[in-house]
């Protein structure tokens, strides 16, 4: 029994290491996806600013030929860039008018990036808008000497006459350590290569070499996720691997050798042979004696326990003894008791930690929403626009008061609606011209009506930063609060460029693993927290036309049959 025990430890063991090391790679990966993403967006939000607009002369009131003012104008705008995303070094803005830079960083002379290497790089690529990354390399650009990955994109989206192109870096090194954190304490060594065997982030060059030369290294080159096992420096070690998907031909592969993932069964193997001598002995003296004492009652107690095994934990051992036997069966009748109680606690325990979770998650703040909005009403205070300052302070104070809700989970309808209308205000504001937005109200549904709050925002958000990234004008964002039967129904729909390449995708929120995105995934899990399966997210998205999301919550039957009159509300883009 302990030989047997130990081979299916061993295994399980052996198997649940494997099985966490991938899950901790493609955690791993997935954080790296959505660091590089939020990079991305970064820049491409710093792409709206109006100083940045100014310097490429894309506003109708811009001084292209004025250099050093949009040189000076551009510092705030890439400090800030910085401070949302503190991975980024250096930022580089090529216009044929002249290089914009952060004055504060030593700009190498005489090192144009007009026909430097990385400007014939990205020329070579394809694409319509195009974008790059570029593996580790020192920044050519600036006397820092450091070593950086680079993200080259053209400086205006979509215009590609204009000849300007944004290169921003990525100190290598603190990139690095952001992936090593995401490995839960799993001791291994981390290579992102890109598809033509370049190493993105070089550490240990000697390991790289002999991994490169590896015959199932370069197979895993051209595969998307899976593992393999080899031998490296002379040990056996155990290779995952999971591409990318920001960018596609990047792939991070985590190294771990073999004895330290099954470190944990030398101890179980001495822990067994242990308990196998300790056994022996015990059943040398006591075997004879207890055979006929105990025979009978360890049956009752056997079959008991049997019953347990089969998950029915109602079933007491019951004896008209008082024996060692019978005390055995009533501590475990008591422990079974326990159990049952522990289940309950655990349960309780998991539901509140899960609340707590979301309740963290919905104290963030976005800090590019809050930096953008705080940026604006001080632009509008200097042009004397005083009505649409005082209008977006009522309206941000208003939006943090909704939200917080005096730390209630659950709200009104009508708070829900005011909520999201402030935070459509304030974006309106921030993006003149770019959408309008509706708000319809069917007339027997009762606005009073409890729902958990923030629903809607991170609708919209995503609506006005993804669907409308392409847009400078014309969006358009309607709301819908439809009574379905036993159900409300919250429709947000939006003209963007659409969320997915497959037309007509539809998704309820059961199988919704797909959803990208903290936002989504977070009220994926608030509503099942809420109302379980009776709650939808169903997502419908055809690229070129738009997006609509429709969230499906149950009506409560203390709150059912009050209707109430509502009527529309009308949002428009002011001028």
């Amino acid at each position: 029994m302990g030989i047997l025990t130990y081979r299916i430890a061993v295994g399980t063991t052996e198997q649940n290491a494997y099985r966490f090391s991938q899950e901790t790679l493609n955690k791993t990966s997935q954080a790296l996806d959505e660091k590089l993403n939020k990079i991305k967006t970064s820049v491409f939000s710093m792409m709206l600013n109006t100083d940045y607009r100014f310097a490429l002369g894309l506003d109708n009131n811009s001084e292209y030929s004025d250099y050093y003012t949009h040189q000076s104008r551009l510092q705030s705008t890439f400090v800030q860039l910085k401070l949302i995303e503190p991975l980024i070094d250096t930022v580089l803005l090529s216009t044929p008018q002249g290089e914009y830079y952060q004055i504060s960083q030593f700009r190498m002379q005489g090192q144009s990036f007009v026909n430097s290497d990385l400007h014939k790089r990205f020329l070579q690529s394809n694409g319509g808008h195009r974008e790059i990354w570029v593996e580790g390399h020192e920044d050519p650009f600036f006397s820092n000497e450091r070593a950086v990955v680079s993200f080259m994109t053209e400086g205006v989206m979509n215009d590609m006459t204009r000849e300007s192109y944004l290169v921003v870096n990525i100190k290598e090194e603190a990139l690095m350590h952001y992936l090593l954190q995401n490995l839960n304490g799993v001791e291994g060594r981390i290579f992102l290569v890109s598809q033509d065997r370049k190493e993105v982030l070089r550490g240990d060059p000697e390991l790289f070499q002999e991994l490169i030369g590896n015959a199932d290294f370069l197979d895993a080159l051209d595969g998307n996720n899976s593992e393999f096992e080899t031998a490296l420096a002379g040990q056996a070690v155990y290779v995952n691997y999971k591409r990318l998907s920001t960018v596609s031909d990047w792939v991070l592969f985590s190294v771990i050798p073999r004895a330290e993932l099954l470190k944990q069964t030398d101890d179980l193997k001495y822990s067994i042979l242990l308990i196998i001598a300790a056994c022996l002995i015990a059943c040398y003296s006591i075997t004879q004696w207890i055979v006929r004492l105990l025979l009978n009652p360890l049956k009752d107690l056997q079959r008991v326990m049997i019953k347990v095994e089969l998950n029915d934990l109602s079933v007491r051992y019951q004896s008209p003894w008082q024996d060692e036997i019978a005390q055995l069966g009533y501590r475990f009748n008591r422990m079974l008791e326990e159990v049952e109680r522990s289940f309950d606690k655990v349960m309780d325990a998991e539901k509140q930690k899960r609340k707590s979770e979301i309740k963290a998650l919905q104290a963030q703040i976005d800090p590019h929403f809050l930096y953008n909005t705080l940026n604006t009403i001080y632009w509008k205070s200097q042009m004397k626009q005083l009505d649409d300052v005082q209008e977006m302070v009522l309206s941000l104070s208003q939006l943090f008061q909704l939200g917080l809700n005096k730390g209630r989970e659950m709200t009104t309808l009508e708070n829900e609606l005011n909520h999201v209308e402030q935070y459509l205000i304030i974006q309106q504001r921030c993006y003149e011209n770019l959408f309008e937005y509706r708000i319809d109200v069917a007339e027997e549904i009762d606005i009073k009506h409890q729902i958990l709050k923030i629903l809607l925002q991170p609708l919209v958000e995503n609506a006005i930063l993804h669907g409308f990234k392409d847009r400078n004008e014309g969006g358009i964002i309607s709301i819908k609060v439809i009574s379905e039967g036993t159900h409300i129904q919250l429709v947000v729909e939006d003209n963007g460029s659409g969320m997915s390449p497959e037309p007509e995708e539809v998704q309820p929120i059961p199988d919704s693993s797909s959803l990208k995105g903290y936002a989504l995934d977070n009220i994926k899990q608030r509503l099942l927290l809420e109302y379980g399966l009776e709650a939808e997210m169903i997502m419908s998205s055809t690229a070129g036309i738009g997006t609509t999301i429709t969230i499906v919550v149950p009506l409560h039957a203390d709150l059912a049959g009050r209707p109430f009159t509502k009527g529309d509300r009308d949002g428009r883009a002011s001028g």
